[in-house]
């Protein structure tokens, strides 16, 4: 049973109003004048943002030709991706006329490679470090970025160079997995080639307790112990318990840790300078990991399904007491159970919905304080804990991080770290759990 619309702080309505007459013809004037300055305005933005992407994109080809010489190609991607990060960085750090999308600075970096590669053939000079830089950068571009790039490399270096920039880097052995001990953060690790020397292991270090799945740090490791290091250093030695690493047996919960689907390129919101340096590489070898587990279909201990929570929570509520509810007075169960099943997250992926921990219910609240009226917000917090000891039943979860979740459940107790500096929810805040 869908929620009343006045409990929820924006409608939520599909509802067009009823259509009204268009007005005099002095308004409909005005009103297409205003559009014509807003499409004006985002041309110039629009134009404005290129010439900064092209202006950067140069000083960091410079900067990279200048010394790639002195580098192997690990090197050499390891500091584009640092350039990457720096230039995002800063970016987000200036004003909004100033924020460049990440796929267009990619852009202007492959426009100014390939003028350059134009201007140094004729000049018979940086031609093979340029092409080298190419190559490097078409292995870090996940797709759909690295089909334009594979087309560049092709035109400059043919189609059997164009082949094998597109494989990239190649997982080497099995890729591993490890989980706190509430099932919310998770550490993928996976071996990869490397053009010269040993293999280096990539890790994801994977958040699941906000409204989306997200990789809080990425990155490059010389040993998979110093991986799962600097996970358990990430996480909290208190969450990371005893994990340890098992090879990756389930192909659904890996999409879900690593998925990105059509949404290769967007940015969640709030990312820092290093995790912008990681955001091309890290999806371009989320994806050869996924690929290369395959269809895996080992069988999860633990599953639920947002419909099945609602279902099973808004019994669980009647036989405390709680029955059909109205817009006026207060909700039923079926509106809190349906309410709070979809407010968990993430609701699409059933092995890693039900799991539950402290940073997990803090998030919880503040969505639910923010999104709904505050009388409804306040009854949704006040079946929280319940809810937590439903799902809590559900994963068999200890007794004692149960008690650390529910000292959560009011909103009272600040889980630290999850807000930026302007008091809003950061869902790429990297926290110990």
């Amino acid at each position: 049973m869908p929620v009343s619309r006045k409990r929820k702080k924006k409608s939520q309505s599909g509802r067009r109003s009823q259509r009204q007459p268009a007005g005099p013809p002095q308004i409909r004037a005005s009103q297409a004048d205003a559009l014509s300055e807003l499409f004006a305005y985002r041309s110039q933005l629009g134009e404005h943002r290129a010439v900064l992407a092209g202006t950067e994109a140069r000083a960091m080809i410079e900067a990279l030709v200048a010394a790639a010489p002195g580098w192997s190609d690990d090197d050499l991607e390891d500091h584009v991706c640092l350039r990457y990060g720096a230039a995002m960085a800063q970016y987000d750090a200036g004003a909004v006329e100033d924020v460049v999308n990440p796929d267009d600075l990619v852009r202007a970096l492959l426009t100014a490679i390939d003028q350059r590669l134009h201007q140094s053939a004729e000049a018979g000079t940086d031609v093979a470090v340029l092409r080298r830089l190419l190559t490097v950068l078409a292995g870090v571009l996940p797709s759909p970025l690295s089909e334009s790039t594979r087309a560049l490399v092709a035109k400059h270096l043919g189609t059997h160079a164009a082949r094998q920039a597109g494989r990239g880097r190649a997982v080497t052995g099995p890729v591993l997995w490890a989980h706190d001990v509430y099932g919310t953060r998770w550490a993928v690790v996976a071996p990869f080639s490397s053009v010269a020397g040993p293999d280096r292991w990539y890790l994801w270090d994977v958040d699941t307790c906000g409204y989306e799945i997200v990789t809080m740090h990425s990155g490059f490791h010389p040993t998979v112990e110093s991986a799962v290091t600097a996970w358990r250093e990430s996480v909290g030695h208190a969450a990371a318990g005893a994990a340890a690493l098992t090879v990756v047996d389930n192909a659904e919960t890996l999409g879900a840790l690593l998925l990105r689907g059509d949404v290769e390129g967007l940015r969640v919101g709030g990312e820092d300078q290093e995790q912008y340096a990681e955001f091309l590489r890290s999806r371009r070898l989320g994806r050869t990991v996924r690929d290369a587990v395959g269809k895996t279909r080992g069988q999860p201990s633990v599953r639920l399904t947002a419909d099945e929570a609602r279902e099973g929570f808004a019994q669980r509520l009647r036989q405390l007491g709680h029955h059909d509810g109205s817009d006026e007075g207060p909700a039923g169960a079926d509106d809190l159970a349906a309410e709070l099943a979809d407010s968990w997250s993430p609701g699409d992926h059933p092995t890693l919905y039900p799991f539950c921990s402290p940073h997990k219910v803090a998030v919880a609240v503040l969505h639910l304080r923010d999104f709904y009226k505050d009388e409804f917000a306040a009854e949704l917090v006040a079946v929280l804990p319940e809810w937590i000891r439903f799902l809590a039943e559900h994963t068999a979860m200890a007794a004692e991080l149960t008690e650390r979740c529910l000292a959560y459940a009011s909103g009272e107790l600040q889980f630290p770290g999850i807000l930026d500096d302007h008091g809003r929810p950061n869902p790429m805040a990297r926290v110990t759990e």
